[in-house]
């Protein structure tokens, strides 16, 4: 990885300091993989979402929960995020959403509830560029959110995913950190926004509560 530039440097740096700066580099590489690195929590603002009159029973898969970014050089925890992220979202979404374990199977405490949706499955990729100017950092997020009938039949599944590239600069990004926080960042509110847009948009979502509207109504 191209940290330093000649062209940069100038012939009027001496040894000493190139040395300082290779050593700078080297400690913060060294930080930077040490240890899982947590994401800033959500916002305090409510999502934007037309709520639904449906009561459902929300559940975090541990393939969403335990998800990570990795790399060698950085490791970041997205799955607790996205979590904390979702938890907003399915607020904003339903007149009430219930807490449901995802072990034991969530079939046995979803009677009483118009549905049940999961966030099944949270994927991260990361792909490390350099700063010579053409291969930028790829930062990738992919969700699996499902809805379900309180029986399990599925109405809808939703897999929306989003991706942002940044190209660094020599030396941009001594700490690694600073260059991929911001594109995970950025990855999770596209992909999680593209979830919202999609959902509120799908006929099989605005059939299901019409169906429940019926069965509100006395005969």
């Amino acid at each position: 990885m191209r940290w330093i530039e000649s062209e940069s440097l100038g012939s009027a740096r001496s040894p000493r300091l190139l040395k300082h700066w290779a050593c700078a580099v080297l400690v913060t590489l060294a930080l930077a993989a040490c240890g899982t690195v947590p994401l800033e929590p959500p916002p305090e603002a409510a999502p934007i979402f037309r709520r639904l009159d449906a009561r459902v029973g929300v559940v975090y898969a541990s393939p969403a929960r335990t998800a990570f970014l990795s790399n060698p050089l950085i490791r970041i925890e997205v799955g607790q995020a996205s979590v904390a992220r979702f938890e907003r979202v399915f607020t904003s979404m339903f007149t009430q959403a219930v807490a449901l374990p995802d072990w034991p199977p969530w079939r046995e405490g979803s009677t009483g509830l118009d549905g049940v949706i999961v966030l099944e499955q949270t994927d991260a990729e990361l792909v490390l560029g350099d700063d010579g100017g053409r291969n930028p950092d790829v930062v990738r997020i992919a969700y699996r959110v499902c809805l379900y009938e309180p029986g399990g039949a599925e109405i809808r599944c939703w897999n929306p995913a989003a991706r942002h590239s940044h190209q660094r600069h020599p030396l941009e990004c001594l700490d690694m950190r600073s260059c991929i926080l911001p594109q995970t960042e950025i990855c999770m509110r596209e992909a999680i926004a593209r979830f919202m847009v999609e959902a509120e948009n799908d006929p099989a979502l605005k059939a299901w509560v019409a169906r429940i509207a019926r069965r509100g109504v006395s005969p």
